[in-house]
């Protein structure tokens, strides 16, 4: 692909989805356009552009496809190990100690960007490890991710030994399976986890959450995408609830909304 037309491509992706395609990353971009050419069969750059371009206009599934190759799904257990220590030390025990006895919905926890669910599975770990004792509400975690083959993968909930390094012996110990294939996610863990197919760009939010995790997600889009799924973020999150992001998200929680709170460990931006 000559370079004005991968720059042509760049605006495209932009404009239709809200990635940040720099120029450093336009590298990026062509392997993943030549590995979608192949995948599609194309005969010609060219002839691939304009069904591209068709298929953006619309939503339609060649669009589709290669913007969920567009996503990166860097992940593994316990990726920021301070936010597992802030949610076991101040979040969860905070929580416990302001939840109306009397409430039914449960501890609602939200994993945006869960690729292939390491993280939402390393937060339920986390929470049966630490929940503090109390009038026992359910506790529902959900993933959400747009790209199909990665949440496949996190239902399996079969990983490499090598992917389980960084679970701490415990927890590795009480909450996985050795199997032939490799290491499974235990039953007690897995029960707290569900994963939907989920556009944080689009569509709307599934109720309201006391904690929400959205980390190495939107360091990806523009500014403005951004800023659209921090308000919807914030609009997802309820009073009183407790927000994590990654430490190279690019953007911070609106002041008047959310209140840092500093801990050995980190920052966690509580909803006022």
């Amino acid at each position: 692909m000559t370079p004005a037309r991968l720059e042509q491509l760049a605006r495209v992706v932009t404009g239709r989805s809200g990635l940040a395609i720099t120029e450093a990353r336009l590298p990026f971009l062509r392997a993943r356009v030549r590995a979608a050419m192949v995948r599609a069969g194309a005969a010609s750059e060219e002839r691939w552009m304009e069904e591209l371009e068709a298929s953006a206009s619309v939503g339609g599934r060649l669009w589709t496809e290669f913007e969920e190759a567009l996503q990166v799904h860097e992940t593994r257990f316990f990726r920021y190990a301070g936010h597992h220590r802030l949610l076991a030390e101040v979040v969860l025990p905070e929580l416990a100690a302001s939840l109306e006895p009397e409430r039914t919905s449960g501890l609602r926890i939200l994993s945006a960007g869960c690729a292939t669910g390491e993280e939402p599975y390393s937060i339920a770990m986390t929470v049966l490890e630490h929940l503090p004792p109390g009038p026992g509400w359910p506790v529902e975690i959900l993933g959400l991710d747009i790209a199909d083959g990665a949440l496949a993968a996190a239902r399996r909930g079969l990983y490499r030994p090598s992917a389980v390094a960084d679970v701490p012996r415990a927890c590795l110990q009480r909450y996985f399976v050795s199997e032939p294939e490799g290491l499974r996610v235990a039953r007690p863990v897995r029960d707290l986890v569900r994963f939907f197919r989920h556009d944080l760009r689009r569509d709307v939010y599934l109720g309201k959450f006391d904690i929400a995790f959205c980390c190495n997600v939107l360091l990806y889009f523009t500014p403005d995408v951004k800023q659209q799924v921090m308000d919807r973020l914030t609009a997802a999150i309820r009073r009183g609830g407790y927000l994590f992001l990654g430490h190279a998200e690019g953007i911070t929680p609106p002041a008047p909304a959310f209140d840092a709170r500093h801990h050995g460990a980190g920052v966690v931006y509580r909803r006022l």
